[in-house]
Protein backbone atom coordinates (compact mmCIF):
# COMPACT_ATOMS: atom_id res chain seq x y z
CA UNK A 1 0.00 0.00 0.00
CA UNK A 2 1.44 3.83 -0.68
CA UNK A 3 1.17 4.69 2.90
CA UNK A 4 3.10 7.90 1.73
CA UNK A 5 -0.05 9.33 0.12
CA UNK A 6 -1.13 10.30 3.77
CA UNK A 7 -0.96 13.68 5.39
CA UNK A 8 0.02 12.84 8.79
CA UNK A 9 0.16 16.37 10.94
CA UNK A 10 2.90 18.63 10.58
CA UNK A 11 5.99 18.59 12.81
CA UNK A 12 5.26 21.46 14.64
CA UNK A 13 1.31 20.07 15.17
CA UNK A 14 2.35 16.59 16.25
CA UNK A 15 5.09 17.94 18.38
CA UNK A 16 2.50 20.05 20.39
CA UNK A 17 0.57 17.17 20.63
CA UNK A 18 3.15 14.78 22.09
CA UNK A 19 4.60 18.08 24.68
CA UNK A 20 0.81 17.97 26.01
CA UNK A 21 0.52 14.71 26.63
CA UNK A 22 -2.01 14.08 23.71
CA UNK A 23 -0.06 11.56 21.97
CA UNK A 24 2.72 9.18 23.01
CA UNK A 25 5.57 7.15 22.23
CA UNK A 26 4.09 4.14 23.88
CA UNK A 27 1.73 1.95 21.72
CA UNK A 28 -1.50 -0.21 22.52
CA UNK A 29 1.26 -3.65 22.76
CA UNK A 30 3.15 -1.48 25.68
CA UNK A 31 0.13 -1.20 27.40
CA UNK A 32 -0.93 -5.05 27.09
CA UNK A 33 2.90 -6.03 28.37
CA UNK A 34 2.09 -3.60 31.60
CA UNK A 35 -1.23 -5.55 32.32
CA UNK A 36 0.03 -8.78 31.32
CA UNK A 37 2.83 -8.16 33.63
CA UNK A 38 1.10 -6.71 36.56
CA UNK A 39 -2.65 -8.09 36.61
CA UNK A 40 -1.85 -11.27 34.68
CA UNK A 41 -5.26 -13.27 35.63
CA UNK A 42 -7.56 -10.22 35.36
CA UNK A 43 -10.15 -10.97 31.92
CA UNK A 44 -9.31 -8.91 29.25
CA UNK A 45 -11.65 -10.10 27.46
CA UNK A 46 -15.04 -12.50 27.68
CA UNK A 47 -16.18 -13.66 24.64
CA UNK A 48 -20.05 -14.84 23.79
CA UNK A 49 -20.64 -17.11 20.54
CA UNK A 50 -24.29 -17.97 19.17
CA UNK A 51 -25.67 -16.76 22.75
CA UNK A 52 -22.97 -18.66 24.86
CA UNK A 53 -19.96 -18.22 27.17
CA UNK A 54 -17.14 -20.06 24.49
CA UNK A 55 -14.10 -18.12 26.08
CA UNK A 56 -12.19 -15.63 28.68
CA UNK A 57 -9.22 -14.26 27.84
CA UNK A 58 -6.66 -12.82 30.63
CA UNK A 59 -4.34 -9.89 29.92
CA UNK A 60 -1.44 -12.97 30.17
CA UNK A 61 -3.30 -15.15 27.95
CA UNK A 62 -3.94 -11.98 25.47
CA UNK A 63 -0.27 -11.19 25.33
CA UNK A 64 0.97 -14.54 24.39
CA UNK A 65 -2.28 -15.11 21.89
CA UNK A 66 -0.69 -11.69 20.18
CA UNK A 67 2.67 -13.43 19.53
CA UNK A 68 1.19 -16.56 18.34
CA UNK A 69 -0.96 -14.74 15.76
CA UNK A 70 1.94 -12.53 14.85
CA UNK A 71 4.35 -15.30 14.05
CA UNK A 72 0.81 -17.21 11.80
CA UNK A 73 0.69 -14.05 10.02
CA UNK A 74 4.42 -13.78 9.52
CA UNK A 75 3.95 -17.65 8.23
CA UNK A 76 1.79 -16.09 5.54
CA UNK A 77 4.20 -13.51 4.40
CA UNK A 78 2.92 -10.64 6.56
CA UNK A 79 5.25 -8.09 7.14
CA UNK A 80 5.56 -4.24 7.62
CA UNK A 81 3.04 -2.24 5.93
CA UNK A 82 0.91 -5.76 4.32
CA UNK A 83 -2.67 -5.34 5.40
CA UNK A 84 -5.06 -8.04 7.14
CA UNK A 85 -8.62 -7.87 6.84
CA UNK A 86 -11.09 -8.76 9.43
CA UNK A 87 -14.11 -9.99 8.13
CA UNK A 88 -16.01 -11.39 11.85
CA UNK A 89 -18.67 -10.70 13.78
CA UNK A 90 -17.83 -9.74 17.28
CA UNK A 91 -15.19 -12.53 18.07
CA UNK A 92 -12.84 -12.79 20.92
CA UNK A 93 -10.26 -13.10 18.12
CA UNK A 94 -10.36 -9.39 17.10
CA UNK A 95 -8.12 -7.69 19.54
CA UNK A 96 -5.23 -10.14 19.48
CA UNK A 97 -5.45 -10.46 15.45
CA UNK A 98 -5.73 -6.19 15.56
CA UNK A 99 -2.77 -6.03 17.48
CA UNK A 100 -0.79 -9.17 15.74
CA UNK A 101 -0.94 -6.65 12.88
CA UNK A 102 0.63 -3.79 15.02
CA UNK A 103 3.35 -6.55 16.37
CA UNK A 104 4.89 -7.04 13.00
CA UNK A 105 4.27 -3.63 12.28
CA UNK A 106 1.20 -4.85 9.36
CA UNK A 107 -1.78 -2.55 9.28
CA UNK A 108 -5.47 -4.06 10.68
CA UNK A 109 -8.31 -3.74 8.10
CA UNK A 110 -11.23 -5.10 9.37
CA UNK A 111 -14.43 -5.30 7.15
CA UNK A 112 -17.85 -5.37 8.76
CA UNK A 113 -19.89 -8.63 9.06
CA UNK A 114 -22.65 -6.53 7.27
CA UNK A 115 -20.91 -6.00 4.06
CA UNK A 116 -22.07 -7.79 1.25
CA UNK A 117 -19.20 -9.72 -1.25
CA UNK A 118 -19.33 -6.75 -3.46
CA UNK A 119 -18.42 -4.74 -0.31
CA UNK A 120 -15.69 -6.88 0.95
CA UNK A 121 -14.42 -7.78 -2.36
CA UNK A 122 -13.77 -3.54 -2.43
CA UNK A 123 -12.11 -3.81 0.55
CA UNK A 124 -9.70 -6.69 -0.22
CA UNK A 125 -9.05 -5.43 -3.49
CA UNK A 126 -8.27 -2.00 -2.64
CA UNK A 127 -6.62 -2.50 0.29
CA UNK A 128 -4.11 -5.09 -0.97
CA UNK A 129 -4.44 -7.29 1.69
CA UNK A 130 -2.38 -10.60 1.79
CA UNK A 131 -4.55 -12.17 4.17
CA UNK A 132 -8.40 -12.34 5.18
CA UNK A 133 -9.74 -13.94 8.65
CA UNK A 134 -13.40 -14.93 8.07
CA UNK A 135 -15.95 -17.44 9.95
CA UNK A 136 -17.32 -20.38 8.11
CA UNK A 137 -21.29 -19.52 8.81
CA UNK A 138 -22.82 -16.61 10.53
CA UNK A 139 -26.31 -15.87 10.93
CA UNK A 140 -27.53 -17.78 7.97
CA UNK A 141 -24.70 -16.49 5.95
CA UNK A 142 -21.81 -18.87 4.58
CA UNK A 143 -19.23 -16.19 4.90
CA UNK A 144 -16.31 -18.85 3.70
CA UNK A 145 -18.10 -19.75 0.58
CA UNK A 146 -18.67 -15.52 -0.40
CA UNK A 147 -14.80 -14.72 0.35
CA UNK A 148 -14.04 -17.62 -2.13
CA UNK A 149 -16.45 -16.19 -4.27
CA UNK A 150 -14.96 -13.12 -4.53
CA UNK A 151 -11.29 -13.09 -3.41
CA UNK A 152 -9.21 -10.92 -5.67
CA UNK A 153 -5.88 -12.31 -7.01
CA UNK A 154 -3.52 -9.96 -4.27
CA UNK A 155 -5.13 -11.88 -1.62
CA UNK A 156 -2.63 -14.42 -0.81
CA UNK A 157 -4.67 -16.53 2.32
CA UNK A 158 -8.16 -17.25 3.29
CA UNK A 159 -8.42 -18.01 6.82
CA UNK A 160 -11.41 -19.75 8.08
CA UNK A 161 -12.86 -20.07 11.71
CA UNK A 162 -14.92 -23.18 11.98
CA UNK A 163 -15.35 -25.67 8.89
CA UNK A 164 -12.34 -24.26 6.65
CA UNK A 165 -12.65 -27.54 4.46
CA UNK A 166 -14.84 -27.15 1.77
CA UNK A 167 -13.49 -24.26 0.51
CA UNK A 168 -10.06 -25.36 0.60
CA UNK A 169 -9.07 -22.23 3.35
CA UNK A 170 -6.53 -22.02 6.51
CA UNK A 171 -8.23 -23.87 9.44
CA UNK A 172 -7.85 -21.03 12.12
CA UNK A 173 -7.77 -22.98 14.98
CA UNK A 174 -5.00 -25.15 13.83
CA UNK A 175 -2.97 -22.79 12.41
CA UNK A 176 -3.35 -19.84 14.50
CA UNK A 177 -4.46 -20.97 17.49
CA UNK A 178 -3.01 -24.91 18.48
CA UNK A 179 0.82 -24.07 16.42
CA UNK A 180 3.03 -22.81 19.08
CA UNK A 181 4.82 -19.52 16.45
CA UNK A 182 5.71 -17.96 19.60
CA UNK A 183 8.66 -20.41 19.73
CA UNK A 184 9.42 -20.58 16.21
CA UNK A 185 10.83 -16.96 15.73
CA UNK A 186 9.07 -16.06 13.08
CA UNK A 187 7.36 -12.88 14.02
CA UNK A 188 10.41 -10.57 13.68
CA UNK A 189 10.79 -7.48 15.34
CA UNK A 190 8.63 -5.61 13.41
CA UNK A 191 5.92 -3.30 15.83
CA UNK A 192 4.32 -0.67 14.36
CA UNK A 193 5.21 2.90 16.06
CA UNK A 194 2.95 4.86 17.97
CA UNK A 195 2.35 7.32 14.94
CA UNK A 196 2.81 4.62 12.04
CA UNK A 197 -0.46 3.46 10.11
CA UNK A 198 -2.20 0.97 12.16
CA UNK A 199 -5.99 0.48 11.25
CA UNK A 200 -7.29 1.03 7.97
CA UNK A 201 -11.36 1.49 7.47
CA UNK A 202 -13.20 2.21 4.62
CA UNK A 203 -16.40 4.22 5.25
CA UNK A 204 -18.59 5.00 1.88
CA UNK A 205 -19.12 8.87 0.96
CA UNK A 206 -21.94 10.69 -1.13
CA UNK A 207 -19.72 10.17 -4.40
CA UNK A 208 -19.98 6.54 -4.03
CA UNK A 209 -16.09 6.18 -3.73
CA UNK A 210 -15.06 4.57 -0.33
CA UNK A 211 -13.29 6.63 1.47
CA UNK A 212 -10.07 4.79 2.73
CA UNK A 213 -9.79 6.36 6.53
CA UNK A 214 -5.96 5.24 7.87
CA UNK A 215 -5.58 5.68 11.56
CA UNK A 216 -2.46 5.53 13.59
CA UNK A 217 -2.33 4.08 16.71
CA UNK A 218 -1.81 7.49 18.67
CA UNK A 219 -4.98 9.08 16.80
CA UNK A 220 -6.86 6.22 18.19
CA UNK A 221 -5.35 7.06 21.64
CA UNK A 222 -6.56 10.23 21.89
CA UNK A 223 -9.95 9.20 20.54
CA UNK A 224 -10.53 6.52 23.53
CA UNK A 225 -9.30 8.97 25.74
CA UNK A 226 -11.80 11.43 24.53
CA UNK A 227 -14.18 8.90 25.63
CA UNK A 228 -13.07 7.42 28.84
CA UNK A 229 -11.74 10.27 30.42
CA UNK A 230 -14.96 12.47 30.41
CA UNK A 231 -17.11 9.44 31.96
CA UNK A 232 -14.32 8.31 34.00
CA UNK A 233 -13.21 4.96 32.80
CA UNK A 234 -10.96 2.55 34.70
CA UNK A 235 -9.50 -0.27 34.81
CA UNK A 236 -11.83 -2.08 37.08
CA UNK A 237 -14.79 -1.35 34.49
CA UNK A 238 -16.26 -4.07 32.36
CA UNK A 239 -17.36 -2.77 28.57
CA UNK A 240 -19.65 -4.25 26.23
CA UNK A 241 -20.64 -2.84 22.76
CA UNK A 242 -23.16 -4.39 20.69
CA UNK A 243 -22.17 -2.73 17.58
CA UNK A 244 -19.67 -3.97 14.87
CA UNK A 245 -16.00 -4.08 16.91
CA UNK A 246 -14.88 -4.07 12.96
CA UNK A 247 -15.84 -0.25 12.63
CA UNK A 248 -14.18 2.38 14.45
CA UNK A 249 -16.50 3.24 17.22
CA UNK A 250 -16.69 -0.60 18.55
CA UNK A 251 -13.07 -1.14 17.97
CA UNK A 252 -12.12 2.26 19.73
CA UNK A 253 -14.53 1.76 22.74
CA UNK A 254 -14.48 -1.96 23.20
CA UNK A 255 -11.07 -3.52 22.29
CA UNK A 256 -8.41 -0.50 22.48
CA UNK A 257 -9.67 1.20 25.17
CA UNK A 258 -9.71 -1.51 27.71
CA UNK A 259 -6.38 -2.72 26.52
CA UNK A 260 -5.49 1.40 27.39
CA UNK A 261 -7.22 1.03 30.88
CA UNK A 262 -6.61 -2.66 31.75
CA UNK A 263 -10.27 -3.37 32.41
CA UNK A 264 -12.70 -6.19 30.17
CA UNK A 265 -14.59 -6.08 26.96
CA UNK A 266 -18.03 -8.34 26.86
CA UNK A 267 -18.42 -8.97 23.49
CA UNK A 268 -20.71 -11.43 21.55
CA UNK A 269 -21.51 -12.08 18.22
CA UNK A 270 -25.43 -12.19 18.42
CA UNK A 271 -24.67 -8.12 18.66
CA UNK A 272 -28.78 -7.69 18.72
CA UNK A 273 -30.34 -10.36 21.14
CA UNK A 274 -30.43 -7.15 23.59
CA UNK A 275 -31.65 -10.25 26.26
CA UNK A 276 -28.27 -11.43 26.08
CA UNK A 277 -26.25 -8.35 26.98
CA UNK A 278 -28.63 -8.02 29.95
CA UNK A 279 -27.82 -11.26 31.15
CA UNK A 280 -24.16 -10.44 30.54
CA UNK A 281 -24.15 -7.70 32.85
CA UNK A 282 -25.94 -9.79 35.36
CA UNK A 283 -23.32 -12.01 34.94
CA UNK A 284 -20.00 -10.23 34.51
CA UNK A 285 -20.95 -6.95 36.34
CA UNK A 286 -20.90 -4.39 32.76
CA UNK A 287 -20.66 -1.26 33.96
CA UNK A 288 -20.31 0.55 30.48
CA UNK A 289 -22.51 -0.66 27.67
CA UNK A 290 -23.02 1.71 24.57
CA UNK A 291 -25.52 1.70 21.60
CA UNK A 292 -26.71 3.21 18.83
CA UNK A 293 -30.27 4.27 19.21
CA UNK A 294 -31.94 1.20 18.14
CA UNK A 295 -29.89 -1.44 20.05
CA UNK A 296 -30.93 0.79 23.28
CA UNK A 297 -34.56 0.96 22.01
CA UNK A 298 -34.68 -2.90 21.93
CA UNK A 299 -32.70 -2.47 25.42
CA UNK A 300 -35.40 -0.56 27.24
CA UNK A 301 -37.89 -2.77 25.89
CA UNK A 302 -35.96 -6.17 26.94
CA UNK A 303 -35.41 -4.57 30.29
CA UNK A 304 -39.65 -3.81 30.97
CA UNK A 305 -40.33 -6.94 29.76
CA UNK A 306 -38.19 -9.01 31.64
CA UNK A 307 -35.71 -7.07 33.96
CA UNK A 308 -32.63 -8.45 34.92
CA UNK A 309 -29.97 -7.05 37.77
CA UNK A 310 -27.93 -4.30 35.91
CA UNK A 311 -26.91 -2.20 39.21
CA UNK A 312 -23.48 -2.23 38.00
CA UNK A 313 -23.96 -0.25 35.39
CA UNK A 314 -22.97 3.74 36.05
CA UNK A 315 -22.63 4.63 32.02
CA UNK A 316 -24.91 4.40 29.23
CA UNK A 317 -23.87 5.99 26.37
CA UNK A 318 -25.49 6.61 22.79
CA UNK A 319 -23.71 7.95 19.12
CA UNK A 320 -24.39 6.86 15.55
CA UNK A 321 -27.91 8.04 15.04
CA UNK A 322 -29.76 11.40 16.21
CA UNK A 323 -31.21 10.48 20.09
CA UNK A 324 -34.94 10.75 20.45
CA UNK A 325 -35.86 12.87 23.50
CA UNK A 326 -38.23 10.57 24.61
CA UNK A 327 -34.95 7.75 25.15
CA UNK A 328 -33.63 10.15 27.62
CA UNK A 329 -35.88 10.44 30.17
CA UNK A 330 -36.57 6.16 29.30
CA UNK A 331 -32.66 5.19 30.56
CA UNK A 332 -33.41 7.35 33.57
CA UNK A 333 -36.97 5.70 34.57
CA UNK A 334 -35.54 1.74 33.28
CA UNK A 335 -31.58 1.79 34.44
CA UNK A 336 -31.83 5.43 36.44
CA UNK A 337 -29.03 6.84 34.40
CA UNK A 338 -28.59 9.42 32.56
CA UNK A 339 -28.03 9.22 28.89
CA UNK A 340 -24.45 10.55 27.62
CA UNK A 341 -24.48 11.30 24.15
CA UNK A 342 -21.35 11.41 21.50
CA UNK A 343 -20.67 12.09 18.38
CA UNK A 344 -18.01 11.00 16.00
CA UNK A 345 -17.20 9.62 12.83
CA UNK A 346 -14.48 7.17 11.36
CA UNK A 347 -11.88 9.96 10.85
CA UNK A 348 -11.91 11.12 14.41
CA UNK A 349 -12.99 8.36 16.37
CA UNK A 350 -15.38 10.12 19.35
CA UNK A 351 -14.70 13.82 19.27
CA UNK A 352 -17.62 14.95 21.52
CA UNK A 353 -19.62 14.01 24.37
CA UNK A 354 -21.92 15.72 27.40
CA UNK A 355 -20.20 15.13 30.63
CA UNK A 356 -21.99 14.25 34.69
CA UNK A 357 -21.12 17.90 35.20
CA UNK A 358 -23.54 18.94 32.45
CA UNK A 359 -26.50 17.96 33.82
CA UNK A 360 -28.34 14.34 33.35
CA UNK A 361 -30.57 15.95 30.24
CA UNK A 362 -27.85 17.71 28.64
CA UNK A 363 -28.24 14.54 26.02
CA UNK A 364 -31.69 16.28 24.81
CA UNK A 365 -29.93 19.59 23.95
CA UNK A 366 -26.07 18.89 22.95
CA UNK A 367 -23.71 16.33 21.63
CA UNK A 368 -21.40 17.10 24.04
CA UNK A 369 -17.80 19.14 23.62
CA UNK A 370 -14.33 17.85 22.63
CA UNK A 371 -11.79 17.10 25.14
CA UNK A 372 -8.48 19.91 24.65
CA UNK A 373 -7.27 17.85 21.99
CA UNK A 374 -9.82 18.25 19.66
CA UNK A 375 -11.50 21.16 18.34
CA UNK A 376 -14.80 21.63 17.03
CA UNK A 377 -15.95 24.82 15.06
CA UNK A 378 -19.29 25.59 13.65
CA UNK A 379 -19.00 27.30 10.37
CA UNK A 380 -22.04 29.40 10.09
CA UNK A 381 -22.97 32.04 8.03
CA UNK A 382 -24.21 35.90 9.45
CA UNK A 383 -27.01 35.59 11.06
CA UNK A 384 -27.24 32.08 10.87
CA UNK A 385 -27.05 29.65 13.87
CA UNK A 386 -26.43 26.06 11.53
CA UNK A 387 -23.25 25.53 9.80
CA UNK A 388 -20.75 23.19 8.82
CA UNK A 389 -19.04 21.49 11.01
CA UNK A 390 -15.28 21.87 11.49
CA UNK A 391 -12.82 19.43 13.22
CA UNK A 392 -9.17 19.38 14.02
CA UNK A 393 -6.58 17.61 16.84
CA UNK A 394 -5.06 14.77 17.70
CA UNK A 395 -7.69 12.22 17.43
CA UNK A 396 -8.34 13.25 13.24
CA UNK A 397 -7.18 10.05 11.39
CA UNK A 398 -4.01 10.34 8.87
CA UNK A 399 -5.69 10.88 5.73
CA UNK A 400 -7.03 8.66 2.74
CA UNK A 401 -4.63 6.76 1.64
CA UNK A 402 -4.44 6.34 -2.45
CA UNK A 403 -7.11 9.65 -2.10
CA UNK A 404 -4.43 12.42 -1.32
CA UNK A 405 -6.83 14.91 -3.03
CA UNK A 406 -9.78 13.75 -1.74
CA UNK A 407 -8.58 14.15 1.63
CA UNK A 408 -6.64 17.49 0.78
CA UNK A 409 -10.01 19.08 -0.61
CA UNK A 410 -11.50 18.11 3.19
CA UNK A 411 -8.86 20.46 4.70
CA UNK A 412 -8.13 24.39 4.93
CA UNK A 413 -5.56 26.04 5.11
CA UNK A 414 -5.50 26.06 8.96
CA UNK A 415 -5.91 22.18 9.38
CA UNK A 416 -9.80 22.54 10.33
CA UNK A 417 -11.51 19.03 8.48
CA UNK A 418 -15.01 19.52 6.92
CA UNK A 419 -16.86 16.91 9.03
CA UNK A 420 -19.79 17.27 6.17
CA UNK A 421 -22.33 17.48 8.39
CA UNK A 422 -24.07 20.55 9.90
CA UNK A 423 -24.26 21.84 13.73
CA UNK A 424 -25.37 24.30 16.10
CA UNK A 425 -23.63 25.77 19.20
CA UNK A 426 -24.98 24.36 22.22
CA UNK A 427 -23.93 27.55 24.22
CA UNK A 428 -21.34 26.00 26.93
CA UNK A 429 -18.84 24.61 24.56
CA UNK A 430 -19.96 22.29 22.69
CA UNK A 431 -22.33 21.01 19.70
CA UNK A 432 -25.78 19.78 18.70
CA UNK A 433 -25.96 17.72 15.39
CA UNK A 434 -28.75 19.66 12.67
CA UNK A 435 -28.23 17.43 9.85
CA UNK A 436 -25.51 16.07 6.95
CA UNK A 437 -24.55 17.72 4.27
CA UNK A 438 -23.70 14.89 2.64
CA UNK A 439 -26.41 12.25 1.33
CA UNK A 440 -25.86 9.15 3.33
CA UNK A 441 -29.27 7.88 4.94
CA UNK A 442 -28.88 6.96 8.65
CA UNK A 443 -30.70 4.35 9.99
CA UNK A 444 -31.46 3.76 13.21
CA UNK A 445 -29.18 1.60 13.62
CA UNK A 446 -26.40 3.78 12.65
CA UNK A 447 -25.94 2.21 9.42
CA UNK A 448 -25.82 4.48 6.60
CA UNK A 449 -26.74 4.45 3.43
CA UNK A 450 -24.19 6.03 0.50
CA UNK A 451 -27.06 6.98 -1.99
CA UNK A 452 -24.69 8.09 -5.00
CA UNK A 453 -23.45 4.06 -4.56
CA UNK A 454 -26.63 2.55 -4.35
CA UNK A 455 -27.93 4.70 -7.22
CA UNK A 456 -25.39 3.46 -9.84
CA UNK A 457 -26.57 0.18 -9.02
CA UNK A 458 -30.16 0.31 -9.67
CA UNK A 459 -29.86 2.10 -13.02
CA UNK A 460 -28.37 -1.08 -13.86
CA UNK A 461 -31.96 -2.82 -13.49
CA UNK A 462 -32.97 -2.94 -17.52
CA UNK A 463 -36.43 -1.08 -16.51
CA UNK A 464 -34.67 1.57 -14.97
CA UNK A 465 -33.59 4.54 -16.47
CA UNK A 466 -32.45 6.77 -13.55
CA UNK A 467 -32.75 6.51 -9.77
CA UNK A 468 -32.56 8.08 -7.10
CA UNK A 469 -32.35 7.52 -3.24
CA UNK A 470 -33.85 9.63 -0.58
CA UNK A 471 -34.27 9.22 3.44
CA UNK A 472 -37.57 10.16 4.77
CA UNK A 473 -38.50 9.41 8.97
CA UNK A 474 -38.51 6.11 10.59
CA UNK A 475 -41.48 6.28 12.45
CA UNK A 476 -40.41 3.92 14.51
CA UNK A 477 -37.43 6.07 15.64
CA UNK A 478 -37.61 9.72 15.57
CA UNK A 479 -34.44 11.20 14.36
CA UNK A 480 -33.39 8.00 12.09
CA UNK A 481 -34.58 7.34 8.28
CA UNK A 482 -35.99 4.82 6.04
CA UNK A 483 -34.94 4.72 2.17
CA UNK A 484 -37.43 5.32 -0.79
CA UNK A 485 -35.68 4.81 -4.41
CA UNK A 486 -37.30 7.47 -6.88
CA UNK A 487 -37.24 5.45 -10.01
CA UNK A 488 -37.62 6.60 -13.69
CA UNK A 489 -38.71 3.83 -15.80
CA UNK A 490 -37.33 2.18 -18.88
CA UNK A 491 -40.40 0.49 -20.14
CA UNK A 492 -42.26 -1.85 -17.91
CA UNK A 493 -42.52 -0.14 -14.33
CA UNK A 494 -39.88 -2.55 -11.68
CA UNK A 495 -41.44 -3.15 -8.34
CA UNK A 496 -39.92 -2.44 -5.20
CA UNK A 497 -39.33 -6.37 -4.83
CA UNK A 498 -37.57 -6.50 -8.10
CA UNK A 499 -35.25 -3.81 -7.28
CA UNK A 500 -34.39 -5.39 -4.38
CA UNK A 501 -33.82 -8.59 -5.49
CA UNK A 502 -31.45 -6.95 -8.26
CA UNK A 503 -29.34 -4.82 -5.61
CA UNK A 504 -29.10 -8.66 -3.33
CA UNK A 505 -27.61 -9.74 -6.86
CA UNK A 506 -25.09 -7.04 -6.69
CA UNK A 507 -24.45 -8.63 -3.27
CA UNK A 508 -25.26 -5.22 -1.73
CA UNK A 509 -25.88 -5.17 2.51
CA UNK A 510 -29.32 -5.72 3.82
CA UNK A 511 -29.53 -2.29 5.56
CA UNK A 512 -28.60 -0.60 2.22
CA UNK A 513 -31.91 -2.21 0.21
CA UNK A 514 -34.79 0.47 -0.28
CA UNK A 515 -37.73 0.18 2.08
CA UNK A 516 -39.52 1.79 -0.42
CA UNK A 517 -40.09 2.73 -4.41
CA UNK A 518 -41.86 6.23 -5.86
CA UNK A 519 -42.26 6.04 -9.23
CA UNK A 520 -41.30 9.38 -11.25
CA UNK A 521 -41.78 10.65 -14.98
CA UNK A 522 -38.13 12.92 -14.23
CA UNK A 523 -36.09 13.41 -11.52
CA UNK A 524 -35.91 17.07 -10.81
CA UNK A 525 -32.07 18.67 -11.78
CA UNK A 526 -30.96 21.65 -11.89
CA UNK A 527 -28.93 24.14 -14.76
CA UNK A 528 -25.94 22.26 -14.25
CA UNK A 529 -27.71 19.15 -14.34
CA UNK A 530 -27.68 18.56 -10.70
CA UNK A 531 -30.11 16.38 -8.72
CA UNK A 532 -32.09 18.37 -6.64
CA UNK A 533 -32.40 16.17 -3.67
CA UNK A 534 -34.81 19.02 -1.57
CA UNK A 535 -37.75 18.79 -3.72
CA UNK A 536 -38.01 14.99 -3.87
CA UNK A 537 -37.46 15.29 -0.26
CA UNK A 538 -40.88 17.75 0.10
CA UNK A 539 -42.40 14.90 -2.30
CA UNK A 540 -42.13 12.07 0.15
CA UNK A 541 -43.11 14.73 3.02
CA UNK A 542 -46.37 15.72 0.90
CA UNK A 543 -46.97 11.93 0.74
CA UNK A 544 -49.78 10.82 2.78
CA UNK A 545 -48.67 7.25 3.61
CA UNK A 546 -45.19 7.97 4.36
CA UNK A 547 -43.71 4.67 5.77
Amino acid sequence: MPWDTLDPPAPEHAGRYYRAGWWRGATFLDDLARWAATRADHPAIIGYENGALARTVTYAELSALVERFAGALAELGVGHGDAVVQYLPNRWMLAPLYLACARLGAVAAPGQRLMGGREIRHVLTASRAKVCVTVDQFGGVDYAARLAEVAPPTLKHRVVIGDATPTGAIDFTEFFERTHWEDSGRAAPGQAGADDPFLLVYTSGTTGAPKAVVHSQNTIYAAARSLSEPIGLTGADVISIPQSLTHVAGAMHAVFAPIMLGGTCVMHDTNTDMGLLLDATAAHGITYIHAAPAYLADLLAEQRAQPRRTASLRVISSSSAPIPAQMVADIREVFGLPLRAIWGMTETGGCTTTRPEDGDDWALYSDGRPMPWMEARVDAGPGEQTGRLLVRGASLCLGYVRQRDLWLASLDSAGWFDTGDLASEDGRGGIRMRGRQADLITRSTGAKIPAAEIEDLLARHPSVAEAAMIGYPDPAMSGSELACAFIVANGVPPSLADLRAHLMSESVAPPWLPDRMELIAALPRNALGKLIREELRQRLHETADVG
